[in-house]
């Protein structure tokens, strides 16, 4: 499974799945893998466009996750949250990685797993936004696991945790997508990564 898309790649996939972000449906297949519902929450960030799929492959199911999290520095143009990569396993003990866009800024955290089980739902915490100060939008996500654990790795610094997702109620999470605002240059304010929705499998 590939660990990274080349940048080309990249361009060309967010603007073959810019148009299908906003229409995904009950159920259907991409990438060769089933999925049979999404799941989202209502606090993300207004800023970006949704960008492309990547999902586990057949068979496995996200059993951790990592976050590129830029930290606060303050007097200067934040983005927090700029990166979701989901460590998919699958029974033989095989590990993939997958992930959506990725922003310009800060560094992968350690990986967080579920103690047992898989991803099922999850909280995003966001900044709203802050008129004429910086906006940083998402700042770190949480993740409910198949075995009831909640396990949270680093946190951006601004912000709240909104909802709770709906679960996955079969299988667990085995697909990402994520909704970006691409660097603007030194003289507009980032935010980087806005938004997330995950895919269910069985």
């Amino acid at each position: 499974m590939m660990l990274w898309l080349p940048g080309l790649l990249c361009a060309l996939a967010f603007c073959l799945q810019a148009a299908h972000g906003s229409e995904i449906k009950a159920n259907g297949t991409f990438a060769g893998r089933q999925y049979y519902t999404s799941i989202s929450v209502t606090n993300g960030g207004p800023w970006g466009s949704w960008t492309w799929i990547d999902m586990c492959p057949e068979g496995s199911y996200a059993t951790g996750y990592s976050v590129q999290l830029e930290e606060y520095v303050s007097a200067s143009d934040d983005t927090a949250l700029n990166g979701i990569r989901l460590f998919c396993t699958s029974q033989d003990g095989v590990a993939y990685t997958v992930e959506s866009a990725v922003g310009d800024f800060g560094k992968w955290s350690r990986v967080t797993w579920c103690p047992a089980g898989y991803l099922k739902s999850f909280q995003l915490k966001v900044e709203e936004p802050q008129g004429a100060l910086d906006d940083t939008a998402a700042n770190t996500i949480k993740f409910r696991c198949t075995s009831g654990a909640i396990v949270e790795g680093e946190v951006g610094d601004f912000g709240q945790y909104g909802g709770w997702s709906s679960d996955c109620p079969r299988g667990g999470i085995c697909g990402i997508e994520t909704k970006m605002e691409p660097y603007g240059g030194a003289f507009v304010d980032d935010t980087a990564l806005n938004d997330v929705r995950f895919f269910c499998c069985e």
